[in-house]
């Protein structure tokens, strides 16, 4: 005689809370291998559209400059180019007198938790190892927020500030002149930012 077997109500009580302690334990390190993923993402998106200003403007003659701003949907920022000889400003950028080389690159789409600036009640040092950042503002980058690149490679020195909002940041440093490119990063407890590999 062949019977079939069922399952009864108490093994599928007892499956389900099976996984239910595994997805207890495995999602919230999901979550931080994600949002470390997520940062490191946009740390590289955000280099690589620096090196493009400064391809753009040595081959093309022109200023160009990495333009951020801030909109219904969050942070972005775009390449744009100076066709009046005075430099990428806002001001023509509404205009239509400097155009923009490309679309708006949204921040939450290279990492969904991201951020500008350090949050309130965090201590990070400054990289330049005087003093403590302030809260807020992330863009060391002067009044008009655009990293501007001559034709000659040279570079505004700026510094761009990101971070995840648990206990992570990431800054991408324009040193002016040669236009050089540093990304660091800082975690909660480090005492100093360290050279981020990318």
């Amino acid at each position: 005689m062949n019977r079939e077997r069922g399952v009864s109500a108490l093994d599928m009580l007892v499956a389900v809370a099976m996984v239910g302690v595994v997805l207890a334990v495995v999602m919230p390190k999901y979550g931080m291998v994600r949002r470390q993923a997520d940062m490191e993402r946009l740390a590289r998106q955000v280099r690589q559209a620096v090196l493009d200003a400064r391809v753009q403007a040595i081959t093309g003659g022109r200023n160009v400059g990495l333009v951020f701003a801030q909109g219904r949907g969050g942070w972005y920022y775009t390449l744009a180019e100076d066709w009046d000889g005075d430099g990428v400003s806002r001001r023509d950028l509404e205009t239509g007198v400097d155009r923009p080389l490309g679309p708006k690159v949204w921040l939450k789409f290279l990492c969904s938790d991201a951020g500008v600036g350090v949050p309130e009640g965090w201590r990070v040092p400054d990289p330049s190892g005087s003093g403590w950042l302030p809260a807020g503002d992330g863009l060391r980058i002067g009044r008009a927020q655009i990293v501007s690149f001559a034709p000659t490679g040279g570079a505004t020195p700026s510094t761009i500030y990101f971070n995840d909002a648990t206990a992570r940041m990431v800054a991408v440093r324009i040193h002016g002149g040669m236009g050089r490119i540093r990304v660091l990063e800082w975690r909660h407890g480090w005492e100093r930012w360290r050279e981020m590999p990318l």
